[in-house]
């Protein structure tokens, strides 16, 4: 999905396309120039295959600049599977609970929207730490004992109406995390944000932006009315923020994000290196209800949920 440019050339059998971005496992080889890295680090990362064209990871092996790799430190507590699934997860999620500058003494009620997620999970373990945040969780409601697992003290089911509606007679909110992108979501923010709040998306005002390739007019659209909203929120009375960066994924923010929070991506699936279940596995992630991240184990012996370091 995305603009054109994120697309290299249309793949060949002699060139064939490799598809994913994150990946975590161990340094076989290391090139004459490498200085911080050797064979044997655990390793996680993801790649930057929009700029850089980097090397996909559905595969046994994949190649990556030094500058973009994160040691796993010695002694983390995380499994191979649970150090996959988390570069994205800091690149956005982290990148979201930042912007919203939670501090530790005042109450703030926080709105998620798309919480049941890959990255919506991962935003909802980082407020579970902050014991003065209110979180309610906008999702499907068969993932509602799972919101509340991880801190929800409401979920509000889609389903039944917008949650604008649903939500009309409670408290406004300090901050809304938006997973799913839209006019409608942001108009439903609005509504529910305090004078003064934080509207804070890692889509943007064009829902379901990754589904296909947009051309040259449509991604210049979503561009500029991202930045109408950015500029517009100084004015209206709330922030409109757009959070995310391009790869790679700042080791430092990995460490702060993952290992000393102690927070970990909610691994909804685990999938073998096999068609069917990978075809299965799309399918699933294409409908966008997963409830958690999709991972692939490369292991032929299905290894993958040691811990690291082990």
């Amino acid at each position: 999905g995305g603009g054109w440019f994120f697309h290299g050339k249309t793949p060949t059998s002699a060139e064939p396309f490799i598809g994913g971005s994150e990946y975590a496992g161990v340094v076989r080889q290391v090139g004459p120039k490498v200085k911080r890295l050797k064979v044997g680090d655990v390793v996680c990362g993801v790649q930057d295959i929009a700029m850089s064209k980097s090397a996909g990871t559905w595969a046994e092996q994949t190649l990556a600049p030094e500058s973009h790799v994160i040691r796993i430190p010695d002694g983390c507590d995380i499994t191979f599977m649970e150090a996959a699934a988390s570069a994205m997860a800091v690149l956005l999620s982290g990148d979201m609970y930042q912007r919203a500058k939670l501090d530790e003494v005042s109450l703030k009620r926080c709105l998620v929207v798309g919480a049941s997620g890959g990255l919506g999970t991962f935003l909802m373990k980082l407020l579970q730490r902050h014991k003065n945040v209110n979180v309610v969780a906008v999702c499907s409601g068969k993932h509602s004992d799972k919101m509340k697992r991880l801190g929800a003290t409401e979920v509000v089911d889609y389903a039944h109406s917008p949650f604008e509606e649903q939500l009309k007679d409670q408290d406004s909110f300090d901050v809304v995390f938006d997973f799913v992108g839209g006019t409608d979501v942001e108009y439903g923010g609005r509504k529910v944000l305090k004078r003064g709040g934080k509207f804070i998306t890692g889509v943007g005002p064009r829902k379901a932006i990754g589904d296909r390739v947009l051309s040259c007019s449509e991604w210049y659209g979503w561009a500029f009315g991202l930045l109408w909203r950015i500029v517009r929120g100084c004015f209206v009375g709330h922030a409109y923020e757009m959070a995310g960066a391009m790869p790679p994924v700042k080791e430092d923010d990995f460490i702060r994000t993952v290992v000393d929070t102690g927070a970990r991506p909610e691994i909804a699936l685990e999938v073998s290196w096999e068609e069917d279940a990978l075809r299965e596995a799309i399918r699933k992630v294409a409908s966008r209800h997963t409830g958690g991240k999709f991972v692939i184990n490369m292991e032929p012996n299905g290894g993958g949920d040691e811990r690291v370091g082990e």
